[in-house]
């Protein structure tokens, strides 16, 4: 590579990591049209147990990161993350870079294109997942608290990134960014009662299942059900969802259906062919599943319902 060209190539970085991880000042505001709670004074606690169900986080005592949260949960992201970056405790970094992850996947445009590892998207998953990366390494070497909900943030966004780099990399770099992922998520107790690791597993497994022979033997031995059995793909996949079905009891979120009726598609198209088109619909609101009223708490499935509804609207008929 000559000196032109190396220093076009950093320009490009450069300004590509400008733009996306700009003063979150620029970043733009919750859709005015979407739903979000009145998390006011007392009523975040009140509102807590609903507003957390995907990931069971404990309450906060500390006001100042009870604010972070009320920030996140008003939509309010770039402040949140401002607000939790400056606390800089390892819950206050979390809340900063959950809310980065979720403004990326949903007021974020989908990366297309032979630019997509300098996409908005791609950038700030990125960065959430580095940075959520060294607080989960922090807490394996002792230096802070260990958190489930911290390690399983640190997964999800770096699945969520691996998920859009994917069709970029090589057969090697996808083996070696999928085995990294799923050797930190499955240090999570399998136990646990996080309804979204559950599906986030599940969803994982489908989509090795997809990728083929060679990739279902590379990483049969990360399939687990919800006891931590080591088991075949099929049985992990519908495990895992079902765990997540039942922490969730009557209030499951949309991205749980969404999530699973795709991952059914993965496994066998035609034997849950049923199953699919009506988790579907539950994904995207046109169908409610049996005692459940709404799957809309919180800022984060209102997005979610409205990029579900948006991607359907997009799809090719037929």
């Amino acid at each position: 590579m000559t000196l032109r060209h190396a220093i076009s190539a950093f320009a490009i970085v450069w300004l590509a990591l400008a733009g996306a991880l700009a003063s979150a000042k620029e970043w733009k505001s919750y859709p005015e049209d979407l739903y979000k709670p009145d998390v006011s004074g007392d009523n975040l606690e009140k509102e807590w147990s609903m507003l957390t169900r995907a990931t069971r986080d404990a309450f906060p005592k500390d006001p100042e990161l009870q604010e972070v949260w009320r920030l996140h949960h008003q939509g309010e992201f770039a402040a949140a993350k401002a607000k939790g970056l400056a606390l800089g405790s390892p819950q206050a970094l979390y809340v900063a870079y959950r809310a980065q992850t979720i403004y990326a996947l949903y007021m974020t445009p989908h990366p297309s294109g032979d630019g997509i590892e300098y996409a908005e998207r791609t950038v700030l998953l990125k960065d959430a997942a580095d940075n959520l990366q060294k607080l989960v390494d922090a807490m394996d070497a002792g230096k802070i608290p260990y958190d489930d909900q911290i390690r399983f943030w640190f997964a999800y966004t770096m699945g969520r990134y691996v998920e859009l780099m994917k069709p970029t990399w090589g057969i090697l770099t996808k083996k070696a960014k999928m085995k990294e992922m799923l050797k930190y998520a499955n240090k999570i107790p399998p136990q646990t009662h996080i309804p979204a690791f559950h599906a986030f597993r599940g969803g994982v497994y489908a989509a090795i299942y997809e990728e083929g022979y060679l990739a279902r033997v590379t990483f049969r031995n990360y399939i687990e059900d919800c006891d931590g059995n080591v088991v075949g793909y099929e049985e992990g996949t519908l495990s895992q969802f079902r765990c997540a079905e039942k922490h969730l009891h009557d209030a499951p979120f949309p991205t749980l259906y969404t999530s699973y009726s795709k991952a059914l598609h993965q496994i066998d198209a035609v034997k849950y062919q049923e199953e699919i088109e009506r988790y579907r619909q539950y994904g995207a609101g046109a169908q409610v599943p049996r005692k459940v009223d709404t799957m809309i708490y919180n800022v984060e499935d209102s997005l979610a319902r409205a990029d579900i509804i948006r991607q359907r609207a997009m799809a090719p008929r037929g």
